[in-house]
């Protein structure tokens, strides 16, 4: 019998030695994500036969996500069987990549009763892309970046460490207090980007921020798996003229490595302005996440 119990800052890096073994590029196997959101999907987790498999709450039901690893799937698939029978719940896997697709239907019978949800999709970008901002059509980038240079000469691009981390988390906190957005998501999303930021260096994650005059104006966070640099925070303040396209653009080019092909800047949960600003990068390819139903 699968038992899974919750995800906290104690165990969660057990769970991310699997993440090397995803088969896609969507954000949802990463320390970040994982943790930042765990309390709003109730997330829960178990290791069987080598493979991870989390619990979740989504659309009012509980699903599971697609296990990876280096085990066998077919033990792990006819073991969550038995636990649905038991449980007397459906079979419901959800954020599934299209890579998993095939696999769920053609070798576990599943089917995609819905088409998978815009608002859910992510923003994949290659990383040559938001480090250089380089030709035409990046040029309304250019001139927000190039206005910020000339308005703050001064500034400057910083990492975030464990010496100005205070800092940072103050920034955070300012900006929840000038936050304007009203939906449930966003408010929770900054709520859990101030918790997650002192632990940084314990889930091996990366940050930098941008300053003028001593004071930060833009941040953000994210991690690398495989090839992939996941954005999870990125924050600006918007009376600084172009801060948002130039934490963009530092941000990546001080993230990247040989290693890195793409960025993944997650979705846009159906915001029609972060859908627009998000556009306005020219993402490589959007992610789709579907739900499947599989026979117990």
């Amino acid at each position: 019998m699968l038992s899974f119990k919750p995800i906290n800052a104690d165990n969660i890096l057990e769970t991310s030695k699997f993440f090397k073994y995803k088969i896609s590029r969507t954000s949802d196997y990463t320390i970040g994500a994982m943790y930042m959101w765990r309390d709003f999907y109730n997330t829960q987790y178990t290791i069987y036969d080598d493979m991870i498999l989390y619990k979740v709450k989504f659309l009012d039901r509980t699903s599971f996500t697609f296990p990876v690893g280096s085990g066998s799937l077919d033990k792990v698939m006819t073991a969550l069987k038995s636990y649905c029978r038991k449980q007397d719940i459906p079979l419901w896997f959800c954020t599934v990549p299209e890579e998993a697709i095939p696999i769920l239907v053609n070798q576990y019978n599943g089917t995609i009763p819905d088409e998978p949800s815009r608002d859910w999709a992510d923003y994949l970008y290659l990383a040559e892309d938001l480090s250089n901002m380089a030709g035409r059509r990046y040029s309304g980038q250019r001139n927000h970046i190039n206005r910020f240079k000339k308005l703050y000469p001064n500034y400057s691009y910083e990492k975030i460490t464990e010496d100005n981390m205070d800092r940072v988390i103050k920034f955070l906190q300012d900006y929840q207090v000038d936050f304007n957005k009203g939906s449930n998501l966003a408010k929770e999303e900054l709520k859990r980007s101030i918790e997650l930021l002192p632990y940084l260096n314990k889930f091996n994650l990366i940050g930098g921020f941008i300053q003028v005059d001593e004071t930060i104006v833009a941040m953000a966070v994210g991690e690398v798996i495989n090839d992939t640099l996941y954005c999870h925070i990125e924050k600006a303040k918007r009376q600084y003229h172009g801060s948002y396209q130039m934490i963009v653009k530092e941000f990546s080019k001080n993230s990247v490595t040989e290693q890195v092909k793409y960025i993944n800047r997650e979705e846009d949960v159906g915001d029609m302005g972060l859908r627009t600003s998000k556009l306005s990068y020219h993402p490589h390819k959007l992610l789709d996440k579907y739900c499947v139903l599989l026979p117990t």
